[in-house]
């Protein structure tokens, strides 16, 4: 019995959820099947088994190789190969399939190790530390790394909230928005694509088409405590990490990472490749950058979160940051300086009514007149403003801001901005209006607000064919003091608008749909399958014209081959030439209990 027959059969009797399963770890969910025939011919294509060959593990591979392990001894690995169809069940023993065998022996010309290599070649030493200061060092050293890393992903997270940035079709930021994430977070432009990677992972950030968003989420993360922000990232990195690879990580908390953990991952997993290798690299840098690694060496946060669990390494790497402010310096030139990471919860409230200057373990805002109107704007009034700074303020107010918040809580509403309702002659889209002719004609020729189209209606108001927000957030970003009003013209706050969270669509869906078809192929198990297979071997031979030596059985019982060249099949028959009679023959497919591959020459 072929391989491909005796691998259909077994396929058509797993359940349909063992063959989603199956079908999504081989990777061929959107692959174009007609019957259980097709999925046994693409399970043990080349391509296929070495694909699945490349997760396995060193011992796993010499016992497949071995063909000797019992099933009810096998390791669960062992056991994984099997029901991933590489192996089947033989009197109790695993043995690979043929195609399975023919892979393994072909990796000696591509640079692999042999089956008797796979048991014998032993793994790479394994260098462990030297000292217990060297601990204390890199604990420090991982501590800045984590602490920078997670005010980053934090400046992100509020960058991407005001204001998209754009994906490249090749992949990558576009240089615009690398430059202004880089200005926001304080690190060069060529980090920013791994920024976005460490906080994709945790959930902060959604992407929409070409464009990458701030999450719902993200607004929730970034007022936990700074130790919890990191243990989110931290969290997710794990979690973005294969099974295989968590375990060797665990078994290595205490020896030397970098060159030496690509190494032993090398010799455990031969076939891995360059995509293992790339996997590998990724990693060690993604912990290096979150503080869970130091120059090859686990930090004691990094150790509890691979050995332990999150909050353990929360509770560890909160002593290597910098502890959280509650109080500021307000200047008298409007600047205020937090002399470490300020609460964030005041973060968030101060950010309202300044623009941030830089942010690390002090930070620094500016007041501004913009400033203040983007505060009001936001429903904040000169009273709760002055008593925000007031409480936080351990130098007190100023008197230029005291100045500065009275005469823009004067100035503020001063430029209103709405939906037209249209008129006769008048055009649809929104409005600005203000008793300020002046202002008026300042914002009609201002160069920045010129894709607007603002044209007079009459000498208190202007109108623009774009919506409201466009107008509004164009005039805010433009420094105006403007305010949004609703119809009934009461002030309305409005915010940027965010694109709806994607709901993922079941990623099962597709594989189901295959299963469906594959069951719907019109084979069914056990005899069918046999007949199945008899026919499609005879329609492959129509197909290519080729010979095959047809065994029928007589009446009598007794069996005879012919060497045939198959030209039809119809009505439960197999119309061909005999080869070796130089006759035309048509025989019931009923009677024909095998079909065997014969070249013409030899019939």
């Amino acid at each position: 019995m072929s391989d491909t027959l005796a691998l259909a059969s077994r396929l058509q009797a797993e359940s349909d959820d063992a063959l989603v399963s199956l079908l999504t770890a081989r990777h061929l969910a959107k692959r174009d099947l007609r019957d259980f025939f097709d999925l046994a011919d693409a399970l043990l294509s080349p391509d296929s088994v070495n694909d699945a060959l490349s997760h396995l593990d060193r011992p796993t591979l010499a016992a497949l190789a071995g063909a000797s392990t019992p099933l009810a001894g096998a390791s669960a690995d062992l056991k994984s190969a099997f029901t991933s169809m590489l192996a089947f069940e033989a009197d109790g023993v695993l043995k690979p399939y043929d195609g399975v065998t023919a892979v393994l022996e072909s990796w000696p010309l591509r640079g692999l190790p042999s089956t008797a290599e796979l048991a014998n070649v032993p793994a790479p030493e394994v260098p462990t530390h030297a000292s217990g200061d060297q601990q204390a060092q890199a604990d420090v050293r991982a501590g800045e790394h984590a602490f920078e890393t997670t005010v980053a992903v934090t400046e992100l997270a509020i960058a991407l909230a005001q204001a998209p940035a754009r994906e490249l079709a090749k992949g990558g930021l576009a240089v615009p928005d690398s430059k202004r994430l880089a200005a926001a977070t304080g690190l060069a432009p060529e980090q920013m694509n791994a920024i976005i990677r460490v906080a994709e992972a945790a959930g902060l950030t959604v992407r929409d088409g070409a464009s990458w968003f701030g999450s719902s989420y993200a607004r929730e993360w970034v007022l936990a405590p700074l130790a919890e922000r990191w243990g989110v990232l931290a969290a997710a990195w794990l979690d973005a990490l294969p099974e295989q690879i968590v375990g060797v990580l665990q078994n290595r908390v205490d020896s030397v990472w970098g060159q030496s953990l690509t190494d032993y991952l090398a010799w455990l997993y031969p076939a891995g490749g360059p995509q293992l290798t790339a996997q590998i690299a990724e990693l060690t840098l993604d912990a290096e950058r979150l503080g869970i690694a130091d120059s090859g060496r686990a930090s004691t946060a990094g150790m509890a979160l691979l050995c332990e669990d999150q909050a353990q390494a929360v509770e560890l790497v909160s002593a290597q940051l910098p502890a959280e402010v509650t109080t500021v310096y307000v200047q008298h030139d409007l600047s205020v300086v937090a002399p470490g990471p300020l609460r964030p919860d005041l973060d968030a409230t101060l950010r309202a009514m300044t623009q941030i200057e830089s942010h690390s373990i002090a930070s620094s805002y500016r007041i501004s007149a913009s400033s203040i109107a983007k505060a009001l704007g936001a429903g904040y009034t000169a009273t709760s403003i002055r008593s925000f700074l007031e409480g936080i303020s351990s130098t007190g107010i100023p008197q230029p801001l005291e100045y500065l918040i009275a005469e823009s809580s004067a100035r503020y509403g001063l430029l209103r901005a709405g939906s037209v309702v249209p008129e006769p002659g008048e055009l649809s889209g929104s409005y600005v209006r203000s008793d300020d002719r002046e202002l008026l004609h300042t914002i009609a020729v201002d160069q920045n607000l010129s894709s607007l189209g603002l044209v007079f209606v009459n000498g208190n108001r202007l109108v623009s064919r774009f919506g409201l927000d466009t107008v509004y957030w164009m005039l805010v970003d433009a420094r105006y003091p403007v305010i949004a009003e609703s119809d009934s013209g009461n002030p309305q706050t409005l915010t940027r608008v965010q694109p709806a969270e994607s709901v993922p669509m079941s990623s099962t869906k597709p594989v189901e749909e295959l299963v469906n078809r594959l069951r719907g192929s019109g084979v069914q198990g056990g005899a069918d399958t046999a007949e199945a297979w008899l026919v499609r071997q005879l329609d492959l031979a129509v197909k290519n014209k080729t010979a095959v030596l047809v065994t029928v059985k007589l009446p009598n019982g007794t069996e005879v081959s012919f060497p045939m060249v198959p030209t039809s099949i119809a009505s439960g028959r197999m119309r061909g030439t005999d080869q070796k009679a130089g006759v035309e023959r048509t025989l019931p497919l009923a009677s024909i209990t095998q079909v065997a591959a014969v070249s013409p020459a030899s019939a």
